[in-house]
């Protein structure tokens, strides 16, 4: 008899099912996608493969809302519908194919018209957390859209023509307090050091290291002690590509020459992220434009959280912050011992 998963193996079959997806959004990400429940509006074409694109990665239920039969025209342009069943309802079938894609997903049909729906049920859009329309005419499209904006509810309109399409949202203030953003530079503040990083940085003598630590310094500190001597002859940091050249070279002018030894990977290091960690430390003006509105909020029991931590955050920036943002905590992998290194981490 095969014995009962446990929550623990449960939880490594799901993380090794949605692997790629959790890489891209976290345990948080999956967790309101299976939380979520969609109700779609006409099982069309372009409805399906939206439905589609969610159920795959594991949308916590779906409901189908369509009162029309399969044609023949649907069996030449839908996925989810087949021959066989033409004149069956359409989000009956398209419902069943589409739960055979992923078994984690729950799913219901409603076959009733859209219209008599509003008329007379004007809370059943309320539990959703997302209503998705496909091929709607404009004054059910304008009356649905006021109900779901009275209810809180977001709407999606998704509509193709041929090669070419268009979604619409209508939505009110949705705010991310935990982004995923393409790419981070490192925030080593090396224009603007805080004080211990800058006293422990001053610390370290270069010259009178041994080869070996010479050779196994965090590139890091490499890159402070070229932009103090460069600001001490230019009096600013590098700007341009000819000046961050210059640079470089005064870089290289720090590696010790040793015969029959590899060039110091920690200075290889510290030349290719030069211009990456010579980024001028500022506030973008995207985030300076939240903490502006932030600066006038006066927390209170119904602020959202991502207000009152941007209010947190206008606080921290015109304070102790001295005008920028907090230091983000982490560092890049660098060659380096591992006292160094951690020390670097843990300031």
């Amino acid at each position: 008899m095969e014995k009962p998963g446990t929550p623990s193996s449960e939880q490594s079959d799901k993380a090794k099912k949605y692997d790629r997806q959790l890489r891209l959004w976290g345990d948080h990400g999956q967790s309101a996608l299976e939380c979520a429940h969609i109700c779609l509006i006409n099982a069309s074409a372009s409805g399906t493969e939206t439905l589609k694109s969610l159920v795959l990665p594991g949308i916590g239920a779906i409901t189908i809302i369509d009162d029309v039969k399969v044609t023949p025209r649907d069996v030449g342009n839908n996925f989810f519908v087949d021959s066989d069943s033409i004149g069956r309802p359409r989000g009956e079938v398209a419902l069943h194919l589409l739960l055979e894609l992923n078994p984690d997903v729950r799913g219901t049909f409603v076959d009733q018209p859209l219209d008599e729906i509003l008329d007379n049920q004007p809370d059943f859009f309320t539990p959703y957390t997302v209503v998705i329309v496909t091929c709607l005419p404009e004054s059910t499209l304008l009356a649905l859209s006021k109900v779901l904006w009275d209810a809180s509810v977001p709407l999606l309109i998704v509509r193709s023509y041929g090669m070419i399409g268009y979604i619409r949202v209508q939505i009110e203030e949705h705010t991310v307090v935990e982004s995923h953003p393409d790419s981070e530079m490192p925030d080593l503040r090396l224009d603007r050091p805080f004080s211990a990083l800058q006293k422990y940085m001053d610390s370290l003598d270069l010259d009178t290291m041994d080869n070996k630590e010479h050779s196994h310094v965090p590139y890091v500190v490499i890159l402070y002690k070229s932009l103090q001597e460069w600001n001490s002859q230019n009096g600013e940091p590098p700007k341009n590509y000819k000046e961050k050249k210059a640079f470089i070279e005064m870089v290289k002018k720090g590696m010790r020459e040793r015969k029959n030894v590899e060039p110091e990977e920690n200075f290889e290091e510290a030349i290719k992220a030069v211009n990456t960690s010579l980024v001028p430390t500022s506030i973008p003006s995207g985030i300076q434009s939240i903490l502006n509105v932030a600066a006038s909020i006066t927390p209170s029991p119904t602020t959202k959280p991502f207000w009152i931590m941007a209010r947190a955050l206008h606080e921290f920036v015109t304070s102790e912050g001295r005008g920028v943002l907090p230091v983000r905590g982490t560092i890049p992998d660098m060659t380096a011992d591992s006292e160094k290194y951690i020390k670097i981490q843990n300031l």
